[in-house]
């Protein structure tokens, strides 16, 4: 039976909602571990540092095997590789589970990166199982599937951490890692064809060329700028709860607590079952105002539209700047904030900023990208995004070890306010020149 015909037996949907299903529950077992890695490594004896390479390692192998990953799945099937990933994800949770030291938490994070790199595979397979006019519903239900994973995951992670801490963690994304493949292994079928297009490709290399283009050149930029910025407060929040609200004496982390990479004394484990509770109850916050506000994003850009006559482009471009504002403010208020009850309002401010960002910025990158590349844009998009996911952490990591705990938030609140400033002159320039490709 041809694709075609399968598609009009309904084979498409169903196979669709395997794919939501393993996205989902895969990004579910990824957001129960960011909001607490910072807080295991501390366990072992990590600097800030540390601490923040192990968000940096796993976007890392991300950025550097997503490719191998969606060329494998074009010569072999997305079925396989889909599979083998779930398989690396289940084996990089049971690590993490019985991590006794920090270089096996890096093992993990290193074989879980490797894994994750599936989300151009999991893209893929929504490409070869719809037609092009249903392709953005089915791309939208991945974006579902991350909020999902974003809401859920941290609100779990942190009672599992309270209650059983790493070894708890770890065993429940390794069961839904389990509970993934066989479920994938049953209900999953291939969907690569002969004429299927190939993954889309998330690399920094040939992006030269679309960074000259006036508008796509300018959104990838601000991208890069706003996720290393954003990524800084991601890689250090939970040790940041640890020292600021929870901690005294050495494991304070403050300037100078420690090595460049390993501090000399440990918190006590009931202070990291209570960074872990706080840590996760705050990212699940966010992840709740992020979901809540994304649902209302198309109205909002429809009426930036209607303001302009009808044009996309300058809607997007004011949320953006609206968005950049608001991660500016909240960045430079966390740190400021001298109580855990109040690290709300910066954390209110960084959901709902983050929210109109990414998508604003990835319109404009899709509106005015050539015709024929797309695809290609799109894809650089992505990778500029796992970039700032390297740096972010690593940079604000160095700069909490280096400096103190709020050196990161103050670098960071710089580098948006730059793109805020960055950002009015791009909306004056959509303004100006409306949708025009390019």
């Amino acid at each position: 039976m041809g694709h075609e015909a399968q598609r009009e037996q309904g084979a498409a949907p169903g196979s669709l909602g395997v794919i939501f299903s393993i996205v989902a529950l895969d990004l579910i077992g990824f957001g129960l571990l960011i909001p607490q890695l910072g807080v295991y490594a501390v366990k072992f004896g990590a600097s800030p540092l540390s601490a923040a390479l192990l968000l940096s390692v796993y976007s890392l192998m991300q950025l550097l095997f997503a490719p191998w990953l969606g060329r494998l799945s074009d010569r072999y099937g997305r079925r396989p590789v889909l599979l083998v990933s779930l398989a690396g994800s289940l084996a990089g949770y049971v690590l993490f589970a019985f991590a006794h030291s920090l270089p096996l938490l890096f093992v993990s994070r290193v074989v879980d990166g490797v894994s994750g790199a599936n989300i151009a595979t999991a893209q893929a397979y929504v490409a070869d199982v719809t037609r092009p006019e249903e392709r953005a519903r089915g791309m939208a239900r991945i974006g579902m599937a991350f909020g999902l994973g974003f809401v859920l995951g941290p609100a779990l992670g942190a009672q599992l951490g309270y209650w059983g801490g790493n070894l708890a963690i770890g065993l429940f994304a390794a069961s839904l890692s389990g509970l993934n493949l066989v479920w994938a292994f049953l209900r999953l079928p291939e969907s690569r064809r002969e004429d299927s297009a190939p993954a889309p490709q998330r690399t920094v290399r040939g992006a030269s060329g679309l960074l000259r283009l006036p508008v796509v050149g300018a959104a990838l930029a601000l991208f890069l700028l706003f996720l290393t910025a954003f990524a800084q407060m991601e890689g250090t929040f939970s040790v940041f709860v640890l020292s600021r609200f929870l901690a005294q004496g050495p494991v304070a982390l403050e300037a100078g607590g420690g090595g460049l990479f390993a501090l000399h004394a440990r918190a006590p484990e009931a202070l990291l079952r209570e960074a872990s509770l706080r840590t996760g109850y705050l990212f699940a916050f966010v992840g709740v105002l992020s979901a809540a506000l994304q649902g209302l994003y198309g109205r909002m850009a429809a009426r930036g539209r209607r303001r302009h006559g009808g044009r996309a482009g300058p809607g997007e471009a004011g949320l953006a700047v609206v968005g950049l504002a608001g991660v500016t403010l909240g960045l430079a208020l966390l740190p400021l904030a001298p109580s855990y009850a109040l690290l709300f309002l910066p954390m209110a401010l960084l959901a709902l900023g983050s929210a109109l960002v990414n998508p604003s910025l990835s319109a404009l990158v899709s509106l005015h990208a050539p015709a024929g590349r797309q695809g290609e844009a799109l894809g650089a998009f992505q990778a500029f995004g796992s970039l700032g996911r390297i740096l972010g952490p690593a940079l604000g990591g160095l700069l909490f070890t280096q400096a103190g705990p709020s050196a990161p938030y103050a670098v960071a609140a710089a580098l948006c306010l730059v793109a805020t400033g960055a950002a009015l002159l791009l909306l004056g320039r959509v303004r100006m020149g409306g949708a025009r490709r390019g």
